[in-house]
């Protein structure tokens, strides 16, 4: 489906944008608009085969990025924006303004977040696309609720330009060395430096997904693009307490987590219902047990990984 088609990739300098990049860059003809504000990222996009073109979506300035993208997709987000405007701006509006420029794709893929749900009490529901939103992350006050405000601005653009489009609600995501690895990557980083790990005192349940999994979805999300907007949940098949995945990293490292257990919802639950998501053919072929061994040796591969009973 992407084989020689002209892409934009918004978030390639961020965690899952950088290894969706990786995997298909080299087969298609790939575009990454971004600031590229931080030394070194331009030639980083530059040598996994990504023609960089700089500007910033969220003020409406495309530079040179042309309009004529067989497809779109779009994980730039900012995840903490401090102040309710901000986020508004570069998690709604841009969105908006993106999707107006390239309103000639014949699919966008909006990666939205688990982080838009309403909390529910029970640690252990699993969330379909229908629960009710209104989420809100107290490790990132602003972003759940402005990504709402961005699925709404998607969903009317979609309507507004007959512009097919998925939108994507990614949950916990891990895997390669690129950023700072998403939760479980911190969770690594804290165990190897001897770091407190905090989380809340209640079970905090996720279904993580493995950035290959991540890599092999893109087609089938593309694919399911409709107007209406396809809404679909974004996680692995699999919920699993993040203190086991802490535990398991720690055997495999040699290292005994340091919990701080605090009060309240830290981290937003979210076991991710997976009916939707196989309807339009997404597979998982990672276990999450075998993809924190495979992020150890590709974030620290200097580290020896012992066994630690079967997978």
């Amino acid at each position: 489906m992407l084989e020689g088609r002209k892409v934009l990739i918004t978030g390639h300098t961020g965690q899952v944008g950088a290894a969706i990049a990786v995997a298909h860059a080299p087969r298609c003809e790939m575009w990454g608009l971004a600031r590229y504000s931080r030394p070194g990222s331009r030639e980083a996009a530059e040598a996994i085969g990504v023609r960089p073109v700089v500007g910033d979506f969220a003020t409406g300035d495309f530079g040179e990025t042309p309009d004529d993208f067989d497809y779109v997709l779009h994980f730039a987000a900012n995840t903490r924006p401090g102040t309710a405007d901000v986020g508004m701006v570069q998690n709604a509006e841009g969105t908006g303004l993106l999707m107006a420029h390239c309103r000639k794709a014949k699919a966008f893929l909006h990666v939205s977040t688990t982080s838009c749900y309403m909390d529910n009490p029970d640690p252990y529901h699993v969330y379909k696309e229908t629960d009710h939103l209104g989420g809100q992350s107290l490790f990132a006050l602003g972003y759940g609720t402005t990504k709402i405000a961005g699925e709404g601005v998607v969903r009317t653009m979609a309507r507004l330009f007959n512009l097919p489009v998925t939108i994507a609600r990614l949950d916990v995501s891990y895997g390669g060395p690129y950023d700072d690895g998403g939760l479980p990557g911190k969770h690594l980083d804290f165990l190897i430096e001897g770091q407190p790990i905090r989380l809340p005192e209640r079970p905090c349940m996720h279904s993580p997904i493995h950035e290959d999994d991540l890599c092999d979805h893109i087609e089938p999300l593309l694919q399911a693009a409709s107007v209406p907007a396809t809404i679909v949940n974004w996680g692995g098949d699999t919920g699993v307490n993040a203190v086991d995945w802490v535990n398991y990293l720690g055997s495999l490292i040699g290292k005994v987590p340091n919990y701080q257990f605090v009060d309240g919802a830290l981290y937003p639950n979210c076991i991710t219902d997976t009916a939707k998501g196989r309807e339009i053919g997404l597979t998982w072929k990672v276990p999450w047990k075998a993809g924190m061994r495979r992020m150890i040796a590709a974030r620290r591969p200097e580290l020896v990984i012992r066994e630690s009973g079967p997978e």
